[in-house]
């Protein structure tokens, strides 16, 4: 009998179904798990994770939260519905706030005036130098271009400040000793800008083109041109589009915009007050005009967004191409994705047309490990 069990499937050596379930996705890996005694017992529960565990080497996007206080983060893995704290013991991290990311940098700011990059993977901290006397940490929308570490020699960092229209900007070079700010206010040009308002949303920074989407309150578009190598050349902005009408305005609830790559310009996500359905827009410019269209699928690629970055990435596995991750959750640990195709909202064990009942954790990114 012994000989019996020892050849059975169910006693596979530890190291070979470790490696299959690393591969699994949040309901596969469950389902992997019951298969049979001996395997429950050699596997972890998906909460049982840490961040060193197998799943954490896929190069796959995951919701970041810092915890002020504490300087802790929180790390959400979506492939596995898993939740995670992180114990970070960094001195710099405590009472800083994340304002944006990009792939696996974050830009934070502290206090009223200091502002620094943390790579959360590598613990890796760059310092900017602090903002002017004159203007405190009052800016709601950042972005930059690129990750600063040595090898990029062209990061630029930009802010935005809605006071005012077109907004103000707010730049520095990584390299440079001082923040510029750009104030576009002109009594004469009062009147052209009339309407152009802008609300708090996620800025996209399209490196190839070295120009700045901003996605005005009423549905036009913002674009600003950095110029030359320098933050200390003024650069432009452009205007275009038409207003939404006023019923779909105020049917808005949330916007989550996000560069479209493989198209050109950018992708617009338009979540409304009603029920949460879901509208999504590609936004892209044919000459001097701008052209809109609705987007009905994103074909094999998954659409993560959220308040301080959003982007587009190809299918990180299988069964989640043409969906939206939303930086909510059901039960508070279950992740939510939106189908394009059903128009409806899942998690592991929770489906609905509408987003009521979800959590969304206050500030909280979509970062991607490189």
């Amino acid at each position: 009998m012994e000989d019996v069990d020892r050849q059975c499937w169910s006693n596979t050596p530890t190291d070979i179904f470790r490696l299959i379930s690393s591969r699994l996705v949040a309901g596969e890996y469950v389902v992997f798990r019951a298969v049979c005694k001996n395997w429950r017992l050699s596997l972890p529960e998906l909460h049982e994770y840490s961040y060193n565990s197998p799943f954490s080497c896929i190069n796959s996007p995951c919701l970041i939260r810092l915890y002020e206080e504490s300087g802790d983060v929180e790390l959400f893995h979506p492939l596995y519905n898993a939740q995670m704290i992180q114990k970070m013991d960094i001195p710099e991290l405590r009472g800083s706030r994340i304002r944006c990311a990009v792939k696996d940098w974050l830009l934070m700011s502290k206090g009223k005036f200091g502002m620094f990059f943390f790579n959360p993977i590598t613990k890796v901290i760059i310092k900017l130098p602090d903002l002017l006397e004159t203007d405190e940490n009052l800016f709601p929308s950042w972005t930059f271009s690129c990750s600063p570490d040595s090898s990029s020699s062209d990061c630029f960092v930009v802010g935005f400040f809605f006071c005012g229209s077109p907004p103000m900007v707010y730049m520095i070079k990584v390299g440079e000793s001082r923040w510029t700010l750009h104030d576009y206010y002109d009594e004469d040009e009062e009147e052209r800008y009339k309407g152009i308002n802008f609300m708090p949303n996620n800025p996209v920074y399209s490196k190839n083109n070295n120009i700045v989407y901003m996605l005005g309150h009423k549905g036009t578009l913002g674009i600003l041109r950095i110029n030359g190598n320098s933050t200390t050349d003024t650069p432009t902005w452009e205007f275009h589009g038409k207003k939404l009408s006023h019923r779909k305005q105020i049917s808005i609830q949330q916007v989550f915009t996000a560069e479209d790559t493989d198209n050109g310009g950018i992708l617009v996500v338009f979540v409304t007050h009603e029920e949460g359905e879901v509208d999504i827009w590609r936004y892209k410019m044919n000459g001097e005009e701008l052209k809109k269209e609705r987007v009905t699928s994103l074909e094999n690629k998954t659409l993560f967004v959220s308040f301080g970055v959003s982007f587009l990435r190809s299918c990180v596995a299988q069964g989640l191409e043409n969906k939206i991750y939303f930086p909510m959750f059901h039960d508070n640990n279950k992740g939510v994705f939106y189908c394009l195709v059903k128009h409806k909202y899942y998690s592991f064990d929770y489906s609905s047309p509408n987003c009521f009942n979800l959590v969304q954790p206050i500030l909280s990114f979509w970062i991607q490990p490189s």
